[in-house]
């Protein structure tokens, strides 16, 4: 009896220690794993790029985009190259222990945007414009000059205007959305050169006198000039080293606009369109109340049709913002039709031109040619022209 005692005892303790083990490996297995924390997904050039931190124990992840399953990896980042420019996705990860997976991480939202294309950076009047192209689901753009953001804008282009003139900036640019940011385009580059701010003065021998200021970085300038007349193409006057040029507008008044370039090599400005036009003798200056005087002569049945200033150069720049009217003695010798003066009698008469547009105003008051010597000035003030003609048989 004792021995068969001893024998169940020692079975017994064996069958314990069999089932304390396995109790100990099922508690091993069913251990938990952590979620993945800190998860983060951003764009780059190839897709949209999830990282998270590395959770202790896992051997592998597995990665949703909304509620698929897109892939498992043993990495601690995965590119989703297959996400669409424009939409909106959201990932979560879980990370995996054998048989053991945890809870879905914290998700984390973005819109796929592509990398912005730069299509120029140029010189512009005020500064250097960058244009791009338009990148899908963008709601503004942030423009990077070196590492500095100098805009910020919904449409497709900005004017830096914080540029000096003979440097050299280099551009990018960055599509936004909400949190969502893509990654910066291709650099650009430009050298720029500022517009000459260009002041014309009228000589009563009929030219045109172009100056402003140097501008840094230029090595000449080139000067263009457009007729009225002409549809207003501009064609090439002539190039100046110095920062002045005189254009001969010849013995018909005409009236012109005028384009300068500052150039360095193959680096050329952008260039601010400038007004002038030739006079004749005696219609340059203003009386004491400032209001300009024209005095024409004409012969009976003849026409004034071109320096007839305040009526037919009005005409010219197609401005319709301005009013012609001729007195009751005045209609005795003259009429006015379609901006042509004509002689019908002898004697004197008036036309009055009153402007209405402060731009066009301020347009005919810097064209007046500059003569100081005279009694009264040249200030353009109320906006009337008087275009005085003498009629005679």
């Amino acid at each position: 009896m004792k021995k068969s005692t001893r024998i169940a005892s020692v079975s017994l303790a064996a069958m314990m220690a069999v089932s304390t083990l396995a109790v100990g490996t099922a508690s091993v297995s069913a251990a938990k794993v952590k979620k993945p924390a800190s998860v983060k997904a951003n764009n780059t050039a190839k897709g949209i790029k999830i990282t998270w931190k590395k959770v202790k124990g896992a051997k592998k992840y597995q990665i949703f985009r909304g509620k698929k399953k897109i892939t498992t990896t043993k990495k601690k980042a995965y590119t989703d190259k297959k996400a669409k420019a424009g939409k909106t996705y959201t990932y979560t990860v879980k990370a995996v222990k054998g048989k053991s997976v945890s809870k879905k991480s914290k998700a984390v939202k973005v819109v796929r945007l592509t990398k912005p294309v730069i299509k120029s950076a140029v010189n512009a009047a005020s500064g250097v414009k960058v244009t791009w192209k338009k990148v899908k689901g963008a709601k503004k753009y942030y423009v990077y000059r070196g590492t500095k953001k100098v805009a910020s804008v919904n449409g497709t282009s900005a004017t830096d205007k914080g540029v000096a003139s003979g440097k050299t900036y280099t551009y990018k640019v960055k599509a936004v959305n909400g949190k969502s940011t893509s990654v910066n385009s291709a650099k650009a580059s430009v050298s720029y050169l500022a517009a000459p701010a260009v002041k014309v003065t009228v000589t009563k021998e009929g030219a045109a006198v172009l100056n402003w200021d140097d501008v840094n970085g230029a090595v000449k300038y080139e000067v263009y000039a457009a007729r009225a007349d002409a549809e207003q193409k501009y064609v090439k006057a002539g190039d100046s080293t110095l920062s002045t040029y005189t254009f001969y507008l010849g013995v018909n008044p005409t009236s012109y606009a005028f384009k300068v370039y500052a150039v360095n090599g193959t680096k050329k400005s952008a260039a601010n369109e400038v007004g002038s036009f030739y006079i004749p003798e005696g219609c340059y200056f203003t009386d004491a109340d400032g209001n300009l005087h024209v005095k024409i002569a004409l012969e009976k049945g003849g026409q004034y049709v071109e320096g007839a200033y305040g009526v037919q150069f009005l005409k010219n720049i197609g401005n319709s913002d301005y009013a012609i009217s001729v007195d009751d003695e005045s209609a005795k010798v003259i009429s006015v039709k379609d901006g042509v003066i004509t002689a019908v009698a002898a004697g004197e008469g008036t036309v009055l031109v009153e402007i209405k547009n402060a731009d066009l105003q301020k347009f005919v008051y810097d064209s007046v040619c500059q003569i100081t010597e005279k009694t009264f000035g040249n200030k353009l003030t109320t906006g009337k022209i008087f275009v005085d003609v003498t009629v005679t048989e």
